[in-house]
């Protein structure tokens, strides 16, 4: 039976002393998730993270037979462990990519490297980036497992440029991101996850390119951050700017 206590680990993105000296500058966050970790912080905008999706080219169908995607560090609040249980459970073939750190060398031995025998349960390494690309675009479904407030997942919009739905665990920025029904599904726990690997499949893999183009277009986001500098360059945030530089020198 797959386990369905997950434990959500917290993240504090930056330290709460480097803006000490001037609370009022503006800081522009790049999630509803990541403002809630510093909520003492004067947020002006957010604003989201893009991609270049010239690089992610569109593939209308998934391969065949098809088989479920995971890229990601291979830790444990990234759930590569998840990963693989979603799929053994539900009876595809899951193809991993993401780097080792020093630190997740003993997790990776003792509870991702058993699993792996090179035809159901693959691990493709650190690839780059025509390598990962290629591995979503061809990939049924991505799944994103996480169980930490992450600010912000490039995957899951690389995923869905290449036509690929995303499972996302409920935590940090993927309800964000996610068009839940529509470009993957937003779920609360594994077996969730099993039970709308189907559904999933039947999303409409033009739909999810289009959610990308139209909410996380490059030039929307260019706008975005101009319009916040224009409205933040007065005076007070002049004061402020000076005031945050030289604390730091």
């Amino acid at each position: 039976m797959l386990t369905d206590g997950l434990v959500r680990q917290g993240h504090q993105v930056s330290n709460p002393s480097l803006f000490a000296p001037c609370p009022q500058l503006p800081v522009i966050n790049i999630s509803e998730a990541q403002k809630q970790t510093m909520l003492h912080l004067n947020y002006s905008d957010t604003i989201h993270n893009t991609i270049d999706l010239s690089r992610y080219p569109f593939a209308a169908e998934y391969q065949t037979p098809p088989y479920i995607a995971f890229v990601g560090r291979m830790a444990p609040e990234t759930g590569p462990q998840f990963a693989i249980a979603i799929a053994q459970h539900a009876g595809f073939p899951l193809k991993m990519a993401g780097k080792i750190d020093p630190s997740e060398q003993d997790f990776f031995e003792h509870q991702i490297k058993p699993h792996i025998d090179g035809q159901r349960i693959q691990y493709l390494g650190e690839v780059n980036h025509a390598q990962k690309a290629d591995l979503l675009a061809k990939a049924a479904v991505t799944v994103f497992p996480i169980i930490w407030d992450e600010p912000f997942g490039l995957m899951m919009l690389e995923s869905m440029a290449c036509g690929t739905p995303v499972i996302g665990m409920n935590c940090g920025l993927v309800p964000e991101v996610i068009a839940d029904g529509k470009s993957g599904f937003i779920c609360s726990t594994i077996n969730e996850f099993v039970k709308k690997i189907p559904a999933a499949l039947q999303l409409s893999r033009e739909d999810c390119r289009h959610h990308v183009e139209t909410i996380f277009h490059p030039t929307d986001r260019v706008a975005q951050y101009e319009q916040a500098y224009r409205q933040n360059r007065g005076q007070t945030s002049q004061n402020n700017l000076l005031t945050f530089q030289r604390q730091r020198s």
